[in-house]
């Protein structure tokens, strides 16, 4: 397990009393950085021209309540579901990306649709303690309950990867990392998603979201060996 993390490192410069805001070293732009939780924030800023210029159009939006389990017409069916068949190669098993962050942190949970749909997503949890806890203690053992180990036994290998995810333990984050960084983070797109300026819009939004509610710091969790999510995540600096 990988746990990398950024947090807010500012140097502000002192002001006289009649100074506006916009004196700030580097104006309006310097401002919107002060306010992400993260250091190199220019890196997220900076949007080089793509190799292949495009014309697709990105919606950027946050979840909405037809996205929500249950209501008639939308649920994991159409988020979860959907990111799931796209980001990845095992079948899509109901919540296994976004579900624990659908039930328990929905506000900070922003979805990338393009022509195609869903075709990304950032989510987010402010207090990563608390929110792990009670994943650990309500939300798995509910959906090992409604996906018990044997469902995937006699199908494709990825369909019992995908119900066995549930039934694996999860790694403990240590105390320091908690303490040093309080919130949780988790991103993705589908491989469709050329613009790394799409990526980085997500990123934007949901560090903005969490700095905007108090957090100090966020960290991700990244397998070593998923070269792909490492890639990911190196690119957005």
């Amino acid at each position: 397990l990988l746990l990398a993390g950024c947090q807010s490192i500012t140097a502000p410069i002192l002001l006289g009393r009649d100074a506006e805001p916009w004196v700030r070293r580097g104006g309006l732009f310097g401002e919107l950085q002060a306010l992400l939780p993260v250091g190199n924030s220019c890196d997220l800023f900076y949007h080089p021209p793509p190799l292949f210029p495009s014309s697709q159009l990105y919606l950027l939006r946050p979840l909405l309540p037809l996205d929500k389990p249950g209501h008639a017409g939308g649920g994991w069916s159409e988020v979860s579901q959907g990111l799931q068949a796209q980001l990845s190669r095992a079948p899509a098993v109901p919540g296994r990306l976004l579900g624990s962050f659908l039930s328990l942190s929905p506000e900070y949970t922003f979805v990338l649709e393009d022509e195609g749909g869903p075709c990304g997503y950032a989510a987010g949890a402010l207090h990563a303690e608390g929110f792990l806890q009670q994943r650990d203690s309500s939300w798995l053992p509910a959906v090992r309950h409604k996906y018990p180990p044997d469902l995937g036994t006699g199908g494709p290998a990825l369909g019992q990867e995908a119900v066995l995810f549930f039934h694996t333990e999860p790694l403990a984050v240590p105390q320091p990392v908690l303490r040093r960084f309080p919130s949780l983070v988790q991103l993705g797109t589908a491989p469709r998603v050329l613009d790394v300026g799409a990526s980085r819009s997500l990123a934007l939004c949901l560090l903005s979201a969490l700095r905007a509610n108090g957090s100090r710091g966020v960290f991700c969790q990244v397998s070593d060996a998923d070269r792909q999510q490492l890639s990911f995540y190196s690119k957005l600096g």
